[in-house]
């Protein structure tokens, strides 16, 4: 832990999940500001505060785990895509955890097993799944994959309300402002493009009953693009 910098780099309050994060908190003491005021460092360890506060948060951490849930997901059948998604959200969020206390003893000579490193691993391990559960279930039609892709972006506005950046930063306004606006801007998409899948797949079902096999499959892939 690095108690000199406050609440973005005490381990038991932030979430550590990739080697980057690491590095991002560790510039203000390659720079030799760490004994100045947050909000009067350099600009470079300003663009490390954002970078950071960014990283740490949790909706973050949980985002990644539902990316690669929806990576894994595509091209198996919905049943082999959700046990796909829990296996790698699991995986991904161990390993993310893994890196990063790794990257930590290399740059301070902490131990790498300690009860952060356990605590961490442990929440990689229970949420990590249902996280990768959440990424496959966006390929799913319907509300069911509406509300999985919207977890992520009503997760991060959500943080911001209730688990803001530490007021003392020079960077917290412009990081609780920038999440809002792309959590904002993500739910407006995410919203517009499942409705107008929904649309060509409701007009493709009407239609295809009146067609020859071939054009109710040419409408069925001009209304899935």
């Amino acid at each position: 832990m690095i108690a000199c910098d406050g609440w973005r780099l005490d381990r038991s309050s932030g979430w550590r999940w990739v080697p980057s994060d690491s590095v991002v908190n560790h510039v203000p003491i390659w720079l030799g500001e760490v004994g100045t005021a947050r909000a009067q460092r350099g600009g470079w360890s300003q663009t490390a505060e954002f970078a950071s506060l960014v990283l740490d948060a949790g909706w973050a951490w949980a985002a990644t785990a539902v990316l690669v849930g929806w990576l894994v997901s595509g091209h198996t059948r919905p049943t082999a895509g959700v046990l796909r998604g829990a296996v790698a959200g699991g995986l991904t969020l161990a390993f993310a955890t893994t890196a990063y206390y790794g990257m930590d003893v290399l740059f301070d000579g902490d131990p790498w097993w300690g009860m952060a490193t356990r605590y961490w691993l442990m929440g990689s391990v229970v949420l990590g799944p249902a996280l990768g559960v959440a990424g496959a279930l966006i390929r799913r039609p319907g509300p069911a994959g509406t509300l999985a892709a919207l977890l992520t972006p009503a997760g991060a506005a959500l943080q911001m309300v209730i688990l803001p950046p530490p007021p003392e930063s020079l960077m917290a306004q412009p990081v609780r402002l920038t999440v809002w606006a792309s959590a904002a801007v993500a739910t407006v998409l995410i919203t517009r493009a499942r409705g107008r899948r929904g649309f060509w797949r409701r007009q493709s079902g009407r239609a295809e009953a009146g067609l020859p096999n071939g054009q109710a499959g040419s409408l069925r892939r001009t209304g899935n693009g």
